[in-house]
């Protein structure tokens, strides 16, 4: 049965209110929602696979439906985010280490190794005291009480900033002063009270940095797939997360998720119709749904949730690209449900030039 609020269950909005799912925000995700009725609806076998896990929806959701899982993102602040959000965590383990950070006294730095722009974003003080914990935090031999507290670090950084985040881009926002220690402090608490208050689990989702395009995964391996490629013709992933990656990761720049959408030098004759971006994007996925045809059990079923792109001439409809694609791979399409609609305006949005379909494709490895 398909939900009546389809079209909400692909957005990243009903997860914002869940534990640990809302431990950091990522506009591009879909929801626990659309993961649990893939599942139950497509009767989906594990291990399931997301080749493009932004910060793990679909690894979290299998854990608690107690099912084996792996997942991969290019992004390195995505990759982190998944990995501190599927982990088992011993709780006195982390409180005692929450205790250590307690005791810490941020003092002045000498030297904060960032480029001036992004120090102009904070206010000093609120700077110094970031880069003190984020120094502190770094020195922890072990991984997962480290980059426990970096995620909560990380979160902090992007409520003190001067900026926030408005549609695919950052803007410059004057904020209150706010106590750096106090909010970081509090990010951490809740987090461990949202373990406490989370059913324990022997399983534990593998999560790697990779390529979507060149992923190494066992052939005939994987049960099922629950997935969502980047969205053609959006660049948000490359801007809006750029606070977190310079502050965090050291990049000032990066790529989409999957690398996918390189502008070609030369066109490519299979989608010669596109603009080359389009070209590129669709080339891409050609690469992946070959590698995740690979990787699937025979009768191994793959849930794309999947936008069209907004261009000048009007929208590209990606799902009807990657049935096209999918059945020349070798794919049965299955179902190709409509979950909402995206419209699309002219460069200035002085006039509305059609509606982009954003959609749930099941496939079936034959």
């Amino acid at each position: 049965m398909i939900p009546q609020n389809l079209g909400e269950l692909v957005s990243f909005i009903p997860n914002k209110t869940k534990p640990i799912h809302n431990w950091f925000y990522y506009k591009e995700g879909f929801s626990e929602e659309f993961v649990n009725w893939a599942l139950q609806e497509f009767d989906l076998k594990a291990p399931v696979l997301d080749p493009f896990c932004g910060v793990g929806t679909t690894l979290l959701a299998c854990k608690k439906a107690g099912l084996h899982s792996m997942g991969m993102d290019v992004s390195p602040l995505a990759v982190l985010v998944s990995k501190v959000k599927t982990r088992n965590y011993e709780l006195k383990e982390m409180e005692t280490a929450l205790e250590k950070i307690k005791e810490l006294k941020p003092n002045p730095i000498e030297r904060i190794p960032l480029d001036p722009k992004m120090r102009r974003l904070f206010y000093h003080k609120a700077l110094e005291t970031i880069w003190y914990y984020k120094e502190q935090i770094e020195a922890i031999e072990e991984e997962r009480i480290r980059d426990f507290f970096l995620l909560a670090l990380i979160d902090t950084t992007g409520r003190v900033a001067n900026v926030v985040k408005v549609g695919g881009s950052l803007r410059k926002q004057k904020k209150p002063n706010m106590p750096v220690q106090k909010l970081f402090l509090g990010k951490i608490k809740k987090m461990l009270l949202d373990l406490k208050k989370t059913k324990k689990s022997s399983i534990e989702p593998t999560v790697q940095t990779r390529d979507a395009r060149l992923m190494e995964v066992e052939p005939n391996s994987i049960g099922s797939v629950i997935t969502s490629p980047p969205y053609l013709n959006k660049i948000e992933y490359t801007t809006v997360y750029k606070l977190e990656l310079g502050m965090f990761f050291g990049e000032q720049e990066t790529k989409l998720r999957a690398f996918m959408g390189d502008v070609p030098k030369e066109a490519n004759a299979e989608f010669a119709e596109l603009p080359l971006i389009g070209q590129a994007y669709f080339a891409d996925l050609k690469k992946v749904l070959e590698s995740l045809y690979t990787a699937l059990k025979p009768g191994g079923k793959a849930v794309f949730n999947i936008a069209g792109g907004c261009f000048p001439h009007g929208p590209i409809q990606s799902n009807e690209y990657l049935e096209k694609i999918a059945q020349k791979t070798g794919f049965e399409v299955i179902e190709n449900i409509i979950a909402r609609w995206i419209q699309c305006h002219s460069q200035y949005r002085s006039e509305k030039i059609g509606k982009a379909k954003d959609a749930a494709i099941l496939l079936q490895k034959k």
